[in-house]
Formats: structure tokens, sequence, C-alpha cells
């Protein structure tokens, strides 16, 4: 079983896709993303059903990102997504994440993109540790 993660700048969050052993569909979830009725409908008709023909179709479309996710997080990938190293300290964040639950590190890494995007114009993203603490995917 993998899961993979769609974003896109046409919409808001991200949508999930999980495919089985023999990488054919088995569902999607799009609960986490603001879709339009077209949008829904173009997933439901058009989106590839083998996973080799997904990942085909949208590297033909840059703008979208379609990535798998790991059940496994790591502080490595979540600073390396979180991107925000130059104000953070990888030290204190790294304290705050070994004190997360595995379950949480994951809801935590899926919840960047929609943070990045409720961002306001002209403010900054929270640091790491900040944004580990105040625990926003769980607002």
């Amino acid at each position: 079983m993998k899961t993979y993660l769609m974003t896109s700048p046409s919409f808001e969050g991200e949508v999930e896709f999980v495919y089985n052993d023999l990488d054919l569909l088995q569902g999607f979830d799009s609960s986490r993303a603001l879709l339009s009725e077209k949008q829904q409908v173009w997933i439901l008709k058009n989106f590839p059903r083998e996973l080799l023909e997904a990942e085909k179709l949208l590297k033909d479309n840059p703008a979208i990102k379609f990535y798998e996710l790991k059940t496994d997080i790591t502080f490595e990938m979540f600073w390396s997504r979180y991107n925000e190293k130059v104000r953070s300290s990888k030290k204190k964040s790294l304290a705050k994440w070994s004190r997360i639950s595995k379950i949480e590190q994951i809801k935590c890494y899926q919840f960047i993109s929609i943070y990045e995007k409720s961002i306001q114009s002209g403010v900054y993203k929270k640091y790491a540790e900040t944004y580990l603490q105040s625990e926003l995917w769980n607002n």
C-alpha cells in the first residue's frame, strides 16, 4: 500500500491517493482540500487509475506536486519540508519533534502545505519550533 499527496496552486490543501500493491488506485480522499465541484468531477472521471500513468500525467504539469507520503516521517524530512532554516533553531525543533507521537508527526508534516497557504501576505512563517509547539494541525 502506498499513499501519495497532491497539491496544486489551483486549490487549497491536499488530496490523498492510495494505491494497492499492484500500483492500482484504491481510493482518494479530498477532505483536506478545498476543491470546486468541477475539480472533484475531473478527478473522478480523468485521474489515472494506475500509479505509473498518474506520475506521467503529473510530470507534464510542474505546478502540481505529487509525492509519496512516508508512514515514518523523520525529523530531517520535516526540517527539509518546513524550510525555515535561517530563523528557526534546529536543536529546539528537534527537541519538540522528539516529544510528539508518530501519529502527530505525520499530521504535523501533512499540515505544512495547508499552513503555508494560510499565511497572509507580509506575515512571516512561524519558527519551526513554534509551529511544532502550537500544534496547528490539531485546530
